[in-house]
């Protein structure tokens, strides 16, 4: 009976030891960037930062569409009030902060990139800061006004927003420019959405919808909350440890993803089919040509930076404008072959078309600021003589080397200049 039962746990651990083994093996096949244990650990959440002397977990959580925005009379658009999102919609502590003889006050702002910033290495640029002596002896409070999608004028109305609501700040960080080139050819233009509107202005500013289009952002939610819901028990359990549960798990969230692309793909065909109207599109925008586009998208870009600049006098704090890099401006990195597979679109993409006919105007732009007098920094070449992998996806993010990276950059310039 013994010698059954130590025959019987043997069989169990060699089975369970199969299981643990077949993700690395079989990891290809299912799973489009292969298994890794790390990355899948991380959009469970298991992985947290601490941040503004609380615990808050990464997460690509700023939704789809309607489904975690609210529709803000201002700013375009904020997040649900939720976990880890203070009441003005933002993500962190409450971004109302009073200046003191014994704190510095630091707001980051722009889009996702901004507010992953924010999330992953908060706390590398204040303890960058608080080593040197300017800081010495305060306390560093940084908060964020970032949310994904965010563009120009986004930025600019939510600091003068917050500064409204009496906000006070010392130093103002933007890390922005992707977004403002990008968004604009492929989110509004499409729709004939005048370019400076919020991405996805169509949508969220209709107050008719016809019933297919309700019903397929009902199903929408649905399919977030589901997903949602799944990535929660398993972030939660004991099970995250096993590398068989994470690669079913992770075999299940890339078909509920693939659900939710197809239920907004189709939701993007509705919309465009459904006559426009002045309230979802503003101002009629005549398109001579992709560049004149482009070289407009800019202007308006030097000109709510220049905005800021200003507001940061009369606000009495410094303004830290700076460009960020991106995989798809040309020679601004050799990417790695981690990064060519998960991190580099080959065909076709309006995102990376954007970029590389962007990218250069971009820098131009750039030069106009500094000539302005803005405090501009260009960081679009940072990684250019980086060998290891920093984009974590096909649009513009980054991994954690990728953000520390930057983080240092941004401090390394205020303390020259602070």
């Amino acid at each position: 009976m013994k010698k059954q039962i130590i025959n019987g746990l043997v069989t169990v651990l060699i089975i369970l030891a199969t299981l643990e083994i077949i993700p690395f093996l079989a990891g290809k096949v299912f799973i489009h960037d292969g298994y890794s244990r790390r990355e899948i650990k991380r959009e469970l959440l298991v992985e947290s930062v601490t941040n503004q002397d609380s615990t808050i977990q990464l997460a690509n959580d700023d939704g789809g569409y309607l489904g975690e925005h609210l529709l803000h009379p201002y700013l375009g658009y904020v997040s649900v009030p939720r976990s880890g999102y203070n009441e003005l919609g933002f993500f962190g502590p409450n971004p109302i902060l009073k200046k003191g003889d014994d704190v510095v006050n630091i707001c980051i702002t722009g889009g996702s990139v901004a507010k992953q910033l924010y999330q992953v290495a908060a706390d590398r640029i204040r303890n960058n800061l608080e080593k040197d002596q300017a800081f010495s002896g305060k306390k560093v409070n940084i908060i964020s006004l970032a949310l994904g999608g965010f563009k120009q004028p986004q930025q600019l109305l939510s600091v003068n927003y917050m500064m409204a609501l009496g906000a006070e700040y010392d130093i103002v960080i933007n890390l922005d420019g992707f977004n403002e080139i990008v968004l604009p050819l492929s989110d509004n233009l499409p729709f004939k959405v005048f370019p400076s509107y919020p991405r996805h202005w169509n949508i969220y500013s209709r107050k008719k919808l016809d019933q297919r289009v309700i019903l397929q952002m009902g199903k929408q939610a649905e399919l977030h909350e589901k997903r949602e819901s799944s990535r929660r028990r398993l972030a939660n359990s004991i099970f995250r440890q096993s590398n068989f549960v994470l690669f079913l798990w992770k075999i299940s969230d890339q078909q509920k993803n693939n659900k939710i692309l197809q239920v907004e793909a189709e939701l993007r065909r509705n919309i465009e089919n459904k006559e426009s109207d002045y309230q979802s599109t503003g101002p009629f925008y005549d398109v001579p040509d992709t560049i004149t586009f482009l070289k407009d998208q800019v202007d308006f870009w030097v000109n709510t930076s220049k905005q800021l600049s200003a507001l940061a006098k009369d606000g009495n704090f410094r303004y830290y404008h700076f460009l960020q890099p991106n995989q798809y401006d040309e020679g601004s990195k050799v990417l790695t072959e981690e990064e060519l597979n998960i991190a580099f679109e080959a065909g076709p993409f309006a995102y990376k078309t954007a970029a590389q006919k962007g990218y250069p105007l971009l820098r131009t732009g750039g030069e106009k600021l500094l000539n302005d007098g803005v405090n501009y920094t260009d960081l679009s070449g940072i990684f250019k003589n980086e060998k290891r992998s920093v984009y974590s996806d096909k649009c513009c993010h980054f991994n954690e080397l990728g953000y520390f990276t930057i983080a240092d950059a941004i401090t390394d310039k205020i303390l020259a200049k602070y």
